[in-house]
Protein backbone atom coordinates (compact mmCIF):
# COMPACT_ATOMS: atom_id res chain seq x y z
CA UNK A 1 0.00 0.00 0.00
CA UNK A 2 2.87 2.38 0.72
CA UNK A 3 4.24 1.95 -2.82
CA UNK A 4 0.80 2.66 -4.26
CA UNK A 5 0.44 5.88 -2.23
CA UNK A 6 3.92 7.04 -3.27
CA UNK A 7 3.11 6.43 -6.95
CA UNK A 8 -0.16 8.32 -6.56
CA UNK A 9 1.58 11.27 -4.87
CA UNK A 10 4.33 11.25 -7.51
CA UNK A 11 1.73 11.35 -10.28
CA UNK A 12 -0.01 14.29 -8.54
CA UNK A 13 3.31 16.17 -8.29
CA UNK A 14 4.02 15.50 -11.98
CA UNK A 15 0.53 16.65 -12.95
CA UNK A 16 0.96 19.83 -10.91
CA UNK A 17 4.36 20.48 -12.49
CA UNK A 18 2.90 19.97 -15.96
CA UNK A 19 0.10 22.39 -15.10
CA UNK A 20 2.60 25.02 -13.98
CA UNK A 21 4.54 24.61 -17.23
CA UNK A 22 1.37 24.95 -19.31
CA UNK A 23 0.25 28.02 -17.38
CA UNK A 24 3.67 29.64 -17.61
CA UNK A 25 3.53 29.13 -21.37
CA UNK A 26 0.12 30.77 -21.51
CA UNK A 27 1.26 33.86 -19.63
CA UNK A 28 4.24 34.42 -21.91
CA UNK A 29 3.73 37.80 -23.57
CA UNK A 30 5.35 36.54 -26.78
CA UNK A 31 8.49 38.66 -26.74
CA UNK A 32 11.95 37.36 -27.53
CA UNK A 33 15.06 37.90 -25.43
CA UNK A 34 15.60 41.27 -27.09
CA UNK A 35 12.13 42.44 -26.04
CA UNK A 36 10.53 42.32 -29.51
CA UNK A 37 7.27 40.51 -30.21
CA UNK A 38 6.84 38.47 -33.40
CA UNK A 39 4.80 41.26 -35.09
CA UNK A 40 7.43 43.84 -34.09
CA UNK A 41 10.22 41.66 -35.53
CA UNK A 42 8.23 41.28 -38.74
CA UNK A 43 7.70 45.05 -38.90
CA UNK A 44 11.41 45.67 -38.24
CA UNK A 45 12.43 43.32 -41.05
CA UNK A 46 9.89 44.97 -43.35
CA UNK A 47 11.38 48.40 -42.55
CA UNK A 48 14.88 47.06 -43.24
CA UNK A 49 13.66 45.50 -46.50
CA UNK A 50 12.28 48.88 -47.60
CA UNK A 51 15.89 50.14 -47.74
CA UNK A 52 16.83 47.55 -50.36
CA UNK A 53 15.52 49.62 -53.28
CA UNK A 54 17.19 52.80 -52.02
CA UNK A 55 20.70 54.20 -52.16
CA UNK A 56 21.30 53.05 -48.57
CA UNK A 57 22.02 49.43 -49.54
CA UNK A 58 24.61 50.66 -52.05
CA UNK A 59 26.16 52.90 -49.39
CA UNK A 60 26.38 50.03 -46.90
CA UNK A 61 28.31 47.90 -49.40
CA UNK A 62 30.53 50.82 -50.47
CA UNK A 63 31.45 51.71 -46.89
CA UNK A 64 32.27 48.08 -46.11
CA UNK A 65 34.62 47.90 -49.10
CA UNK A 66 36.22 51.24 -48.26
CA UNK A 67 36.84 50.37 -44.60
CA UNK A 68 37.92 46.85 -45.66
CA UNK A 69 36.02 45.28 -42.80
CA UNK A 70 32.45 44.10 -42.16
CA UNK A 71 30.41 46.11 -39.65
CA UNK A 72 31.44 45.58 -36.04
CA UNK A 73 27.90 46.38 -34.91
CA UNK A 74 24.51 46.25 -36.58
CA UNK A 75 21.61 46.92 -34.26
CA UNK A 76 17.89 47.65 -34.61
CA UNK A 77 15.79 49.17 -31.80
CA UNK A 78 12.07 49.85 -31.72
CA UNK A 79 11.49 53.53 -30.90
CA UNK A 80 7.79 53.98 -31.80
CA UNK A 81 4.90 51.63 -32.45
CA UNK A 82 2.49 53.82 -34.41
CA UNK A 83 3.81 54.23 -36.99
CA UNK A 84 6.47 51.57 -36.46
CA UNK A 85 9.80 53.36 -36.32
CA UNK A 86 13.17 51.72 -35.74
CA UNK A 87 16.57 53.14 -34.96
CA UNK A 88 19.17 51.26 -37.00
CA UNK A 89 22.86 51.60 -36.16
CA UNK A 90 25.68 50.20 -38.27
CA UNK A 91 29.29 50.77 -37.11
CA UNK A 92 32.56 49.89 -38.86
CA UNK A 93 36.00 49.63 -37.29
CA UNK A 94 38.70 50.42 -39.86
CA UNK A 95 41.28 47.88 -40.92
CA UNK A 96 44.10 50.42 -41.07
CA UNK A 97 44.84 52.97 -38.36
CA UNK A 98 44.80 55.80 -40.94
CA UNK A 99 41.16 55.06 -41.90
CA UNK A 100 38.28 56.48 -39.84
CA UNK A 101 35.59 54.80 -37.80
CA UNK A 102 32.36 55.02 -39.78
CA UNK A 103 28.80 54.72 -38.54
CA UNK A 104 25.37 55.13 -40.04
CA UNK A 105 22.45 56.12 -37.82
CA UNK A 106 19.03 55.64 -39.35
CA UNK A 107 15.46 56.16 -38.19
CA UNK A 108 13.62 53.77 -40.45
CA UNK A 109 9.91 53.26 -41.15
CA UNK A 110 8.21 51.13 -43.77
CA UNK A 111 8.33 54.18 -46.06
CA UNK A 112 11.89 55.30 -46.95
CA UNK A 113 10.55 58.80 -47.71
CA UNK A 114 9.88 59.33 -44.00
CA UNK A 115 13.15 57.74 -42.84
CA UNK A 116 16.21 59.76 -41.83
CA UNK A 117 19.89 58.94 -42.22
CA UNK A 118 23.10 60.29 -40.69
CA UNK A 119 26.61 59.24 -41.70
CA UNK A 120 29.41 59.90 -39.21
CA UNK A 121 33.17 59.42 -39.23
CA UNK A 122 35.98 59.91 -36.72
CA UNK A 123 39.64 59.06 -36.60
CA UNK A 124 40.74 56.29 -34.22
CA UNK A 125 41.49 57.62 -30.77
CA UNK A 126 45.16 56.74 -30.54
CA UNK A 127 47.44 58.69 -32.91
CA UNK A 128 49.60 56.85 -35.41
CA UNK A 129 52.00 57.49 -38.26
CA UNK A 130 55.71 57.83 -38.85
CA UNK A 131 57.79 59.45 -36.17
CA UNK A 132 59.58 62.73 -36.76
CA UNK A 133 63.36 62.83 -36.47
CA UNK A 134 63.10 63.70 -32.77
CA UNK A 135 61.56 60.24 -32.21
CA UNK A 136 58.85 61.65 -29.93
CA UNK A 137 56.25 63.24 -32.21
CA UNK A 138 54.30 61.96 -35.20
CA UNK A 139 54.72 63.46 -38.64
CA UNK A 140 51.18 64.63 -39.50
CA UNK A 141 51.89 64.33 -43.23
CA UNK A 142 52.60 60.62 -42.93
CA UNK A 143 49.99 57.93 -43.44
CA UNK A 144 49.70 55.28 -40.79
CA UNK A 145 49.57 51.90 -42.55
CA UNK A 146 49.58 50.00 -39.28
CA UNK A 147 46.72 47.57 -38.75
CA UNK A 148 44.49 49.15 -36.12
CA UNK A 149 44.43 45.83 -34.25
CA UNK A 150 48.21 46.09 -33.68
CA UNK A 151 47.70 49.06 -31.34
CA UNK A 152 46.69 46.53 -28.70
CA UNK A 153 44.24 46.35 -25.81
CA UNK A 154 44.19 50.08 -25.11
CA UNK A 155 42.97 50.81 -28.66
CA UNK A 156 40.48 47.92 -28.50
CA UNK A 157 39.04 49.36 -25.27
CA UNK A 158 38.78 52.85 -26.80
CA UNK A 159 37.10 51.35 -29.87
CA UNK A 160 34.46 49.55 -27.78
CA UNK A 161 33.77 52.74 -25.80
CA UNK A 162 33.46 54.75 -29.00
CA UNK A 163 31.16 52.17 -30.63
CA UNK A 164 28.83 52.24 -27.61
CA UNK A 165 28.90 56.03 -27.29
CA UNK A 166 27.94 56.63 -30.92
CA UNK A 167 25.16 54.01 -30.72
CA UNK A 168 23.40 55.74 -27.85
CA UNK A 169 20.40 53.77 -26.61
CA UNK A 170 20.28 51.43 -29.62
CA UNK A 171 21.66 48.57 -27.50
CA UNK A 172 18.72 48.80 -25.05
CA UNK A 173 15.53 46.74 -25.30
CA UNK A 174 13.39 46.29 -27.29
CA UNK A 175 15.85 45.56 -30.05
CA UNK A 176 17.70 42.99 -32.10
CA UNK A 177 21.02 42.40 -33.77
CA UNK A 178 21.15 42.64 -37.53
CA UNK A 179 23.55 41.54 -40.23
CA UNK A 180 24.69 43.26 -43.40
CA UNK A 181 24.54 40.89 -46.36
CA UNK A 182 26.83 41.18 -49.37
CA UNK A 183 24.07 42.67 -51.53
CA UNK A 184 23.51 45.52 -49.05
CA UNK A 185 20.41 44.03 -47.42
CA UNK A 186 20.04 44.16 -43.66
CA UNK A 187 18.66 41.05 -41.99
CA UNK A 188 17.51 40.63 -38.40
CA UNK A 189 19.30 37.81 -36.66
CA UNK A 190 17.31 35.35 -34.55
CA UNK A 191 17.17 36.21 -30.88
CA UNK A 192 19.23 33.65 -28.98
Amino acid sequence: MTGRILRHRASLVLAAAAGVLVLSGCTNDGVDRGGLSAPERKSAQSALDSLQDSNISTQLVTITRWVQSPPAACRVRLVAKDPSTFKVYVFWIPWLAAAPYVWLDMNVTDDPKTSTFHLGTAQPVLPGGRLNRDGRTINRASVDTTLLSRYGPQQAKKTRQFLRAKGGDVFAKPGATCQLLRNGSLRLLPSS
